[in-house]
């Protein structure tokens, strides 16, 4: 693994036979500084109280085998198999969830809820990670491992889940909307069913994203996972094996009653001992901003929710006498979910979790999470981050390479960087000179006039002001002028920021992977879980893949 902040390049052998014929670059860029997760990542020692280091040459001696109850365990593995059956998966997959079965087996988990055609790319680049780190597990313990990847299906902020960014024929980004005939405030993913509207959303489809020779099998591969009547939370699982095909991901729709009821045990114990969890989460955030962060979550990110007749989700609480959790909760099991640091609480309850994959918030909600762990009796796995990644045309490398452009410098929404290199060296130069010329000479006026009169020195300092404006105009005038002389490279210059930060945002949080699969076709997946296995792919640095 190369150490952060070291930029490599190296060429990825491929993954199956279409990636096997596309090498590809790879480099890495350091994580901006002053987040915690750029601090942990850099110096993991230094928060050995708040997370295990899973970058220590010990880190993969100390997993185990996590055991939750075997009941629970086997029958949520059963529950699993037939969701992914049901879900169109293919052999590599359903062969995970055969093997999800095996006391023995451990597994590496993910999770991100469901998003419109496929969410963020970051979704796949998640379950690429985790299916790299899985193999990477089963090849040092000798181990059975699964990469399964948990669809949060209880997520209610539709408004971040109903767009997909994909970019037109002239490259530029385009949003698609999904708006249903009732918006249903509330309503959290799993049962938000799609209706006629998404193919209005299918029709605009082929009008923007640009024609190749895989497009006509991505649209009906989008038609059919995202048909009416499939929930939200299905359609993002089915698209997500379709694109994951040969890695042996399995998904997890942890919404099913059946594993509700499975889960009760965690959401009891939530219920019965809620303020000492919250005072646990209270003590660790506070040990988190003594050493100069914030914590990521509030208290009340542990707690149970129920979702009523309604749709609609409501905190579970007990009286202030104390209620017991089985009175309380009667009537609601098969409709409980929980908050977000209770969330992977439940998920480790009913897999063998070794491994979680996060981002730089999970992460740092792992952080505050240590005691309830404990609290619950559950095994606390092995954090690590998902790779962070930005795919690159060799167009867009140009821009970086030739152009001299810095890739932070592409998320700036403006053109102020392609104006920094516009401008012809020699007329910059002689602007400068000029600005000095004026400077100094306006000086020795200033103190000369000002010795005859000190009324002057205002007139002749409001005369400097006037011909470094003159000058700036001059020099403004000279920067376009280059500019249209240049227009190839400034068209250059905005597809690739167009393509990398879309609306001022990094491509892997807004595009969806949509545009990649048309772009590279249906072995897209394979090929980003090559370039994550490659030894140079680095976990704490952002990884640039050069196709």
């Amino acid at each position: 693994m190369t150490p952060p902040g070291i930029p490599s390049e190296t060429t990825v052998p491929g993954h199956g036979p279409a990636a096997a014929q596309t090498p590809t670059s790879l480099r890495t860029l350091p994580f901006r500084p002053g987040t915690f997760f750029d601090a942990w990542t850099r110096s993991p020692e230094r928060f050995s109280d708040l997370l295990p280091d899973p970058f220590a040459a010990t880190a993969y001696a100390r997993i185990g085998i996590p055991r939750p109850p075997d009941a629970a365990r086997a029958a949520a593995a059963e529950v699993i198999g037939t969701t992914n059956r049901a879900w169109g998966a293919d052999a590599d997959a359903l062969a995970s969830t055969e093997r999800l079965g095996d006391p023995q087996t451990l597994a590496v988990v993910t999770g991100q809820q469901p998003g419109l055609f496929g969410g963020p790319l970051y979704s796949l680049i998640k379950a690429m990670s985790t299916a790299a780190a899985a193999r990477e597990l089963e090849a040092r313990t000798g181990q059975p491992v699964v990469p399964v990847f948990w669809i949060e299906g209880d997520d209610h902020d539709f408004e971040e889940i109903r767009n997909a960014w994909l970019l037109d024929r002239s490259g530029s980004p385009h949003a698609l909307r999904y708006e249903p005939e009732d918006e249903h405030v509330g309503l959290p993913a799993f049962r938000r069913v799609l209706d006629d509207s998404i193919l209005d959303l299918h029709e605009q489809l082929p009008e923007i994203l640009p024609e190749t020779e895989y497009t006509g099998d991505l649209l009906l591969a989008a038609r059919d996972c995202y048909a009416p009547g499939r929930s939200l939370s299905e359609a993002f699982g089915r698209l997500l094996l379709h694109l994951s095909r040969g890695s042996g991901l399995v998904v997890m729709d942890p919404t099913s009653p059946e594993l509700k009821r499975l889960a009760f045990p965690v959401y009891e114990t939530a219920i019965r001992h809620e303020v000492e969890g919250r005072r646990h989460i209270t003590d660790r955030t506070r040990e988190i901003e003594a050493i100069g962060f914030q914590g990521q979550a509030a208290p009340e990110g542990y707690g149970v929710f129920c979702t009523g007749s309604d749709g609609v989700r409501a905190r579970v609480r007990t009286d202030a006498a104390g209620g017991r959790p089985e009175a309380v909760l009667d009537g609601c099991v098969e409709r409980l979910s929980a908050a977000v640091l209770l969330r992977p609480l439940v998920q480790d309850f009913l897999l063998p979790t070794a491994m979680y994959v996060g981002g730089p918030s999970e992460i740092a909600y792992h952080a505050q999470m240590g005691d309830l762990y404990r609290l619950h009796r559950i095994p606390r796995p092995l954090v690590i981050p998902r790779h962070q990644i930005a795919v690159l045309t060799n167009s867009q490398l140009r821009v970086l390479d030739e152009d001299g452009i810095g890739f932070d410098e592409l998320s700036a929404g403006d053109e102020a960087a392609l104006n920094r290199r516009a401008a012809d060296p020699a007329a910059q130069a002689a602007f400068a000179e000029a600005n000095d010329v004026v400077d100094s000479s306006l000086e020795d006026v200033e103190r000369a006039a000002g010795a005859v009169d000190r009324s002057l020195t205002a007139a002749v300092r409001r005369a400097r002001g006037k011909v470094r404006a003159i000058l700036a105009d001059l020099e403004a005038k000279s920067v376009r002028a280059a500019k249209r002389r240049d227009d190839e490279r400034r068209q250059r210059f905005l597809r690739a920021r167009n393509a990398l930060f879309p609306g001022g945002a990094p491509q892997e949080r807004r595009l969806s992977p949509l545009v990649f699969a048309n772009r590279y076709g249906p072995h897209f997946g394979a090929w980003l879980l090559a370039a994550l296995e490659d030894p140079a792919a680095d976990r704490r640095a952002r990884n640039l893949l050069v196709r």
